[in-house]
């Protein structure tokens, strides 16, 4: 992983060099990088490699392209009852003959796991910690493992995941918007300034250093910035499709069976695992316990807005003199 923010300005707005507007270019691009992104990783991190498969489109890019290298990747998925990520997941792994194991988490474990991430992190933010869940859960089985541990985080960032230009992808305003918001995300993210610097060690101990963000390179940053708006904005059976170029480097390399994988939408793990709605869930439970909580109407069913006054109102309680 590389902290690029560090080694260079990326944050100075550069739309002119978003040249590359077609996505089939683009994604020849991006699938020789991962290939050499991950023939890099396994040469100097020897050992049975992991891959954290969520079930997007950026992990399944991983995993088809280790495969394609002739390494196979032991998948590991965290899931909860409201989660999505296991389905695709799972189909994912049985298409290209990985080992798969699904973590999977109930409320109380959730609720277990958010104590002891609160207590690691010295802080109770809601993304940190919603991210440290999944993670803390994934040590017992790491533990007598020595391979990389792989992962698609970053690649949001630098190809605009989830986000969408309110200018046609055509334009110059669009390449401006799409330049602006990428450096925006990236200078925030690659860096080890941030809330919690340490995240990895505090969360993994020993095994941090195994951590593998296969996108988070100066190699993967040189690429991105090059991309305009068509290459990462298009259409598919009528419908907008983000990550273009990404999703078409994913499809190259998968089975015909699970192609249309690389296609399927996704969210942030800590969305589509379904940390946070069995975190929402426990918030619901906590403020139907407060004292008169059912008189006028029951925290389990009424508008989050509600229940997340409720909550406030009783830590005010609790901080009266």
């Amino acid at each position: 992983m590389h902290f690029v923010a560090e080694l260079r300005d990326i944050a100075a707005p550069s739309p002119e060099s978003r040249r590359i507007t077609d996505p089939e270019h683009a994604a020849e691009s991006i699938g020789a990088a991962t290939r050499e992104r991950l023939r890099a990783v396994f040469e100097a991190m020897p050992g049975e490699p992991m891959l954290l498969l969520s079930g997007g489109v950026d992990s399944i890019l991983l995993a088809a392209t280790a495969v394609e290298l002739g390494w196979k990747p032991r998948a590991i998925t965290v899931a909860t009852p409201e989660g999505t990520d296991h389905v695709s997941a799972a189909t994912v792994a049985a298409g290209l003959g990985l080992a798969h194991e699904i973590v999977r988490l109930d409320g109380p474990a959730v609720v277990g796991l958010a104590k002891e991430a609160m207590t690691r992190l010295e802080l109770a933010e809601l993304w940190e910690v919603s991210y440290a869940i999944p993670m803390l859960a994934i040590v017992p089985l790491l533990e007598g493992t020595a391979g990389p541990i792989l992962s698609g985080s970053g690649a949001d960032a630098i190809f605009a995941g989830g986000k969408t230009l309110a200018h046609p992808t055509d334009s110059p305003a669009a390449t401006v918007e799409l330049d602006r918001m990428i450096r925006k995300e990236s200078a925030h993210n690659f860096t080890r300034d941030r809330l919690v610097p340490d995240f990895y060690p505090r969360i993994l101990g020993a095994h941090a250093d195994r951590i593998v963000h296969a996108f988070q390179t100066v190699r993967f940053w040189e690429l991105a910035e090059t991309l305009a708006p068509p290459a990462l904005f298009g259409t598919r059976a009528g419908h907008p499709v983000d990550k273009l170029a990404v999703r078409m480097a994913c499809e190259h390399v998968l089975p015909q069976s699970i192609r249309h994988l690389a296609w399927a939408e996704k969210s942030a793990i800590q969305r589509s695992a379904g940390i946070m709605g069995a975190l929402a869930d426990a918030a619901r439970a906590d403020a139907a316990s407060l004292r008169g909580a059912r008189t006028y109407s029951d925290p389990l069913t009424e508008p989050f807005e509600s229940v997340a006054t409720r909550l406030y109102l009783a830590r005010l309680a609790d901080s009266r003199p």
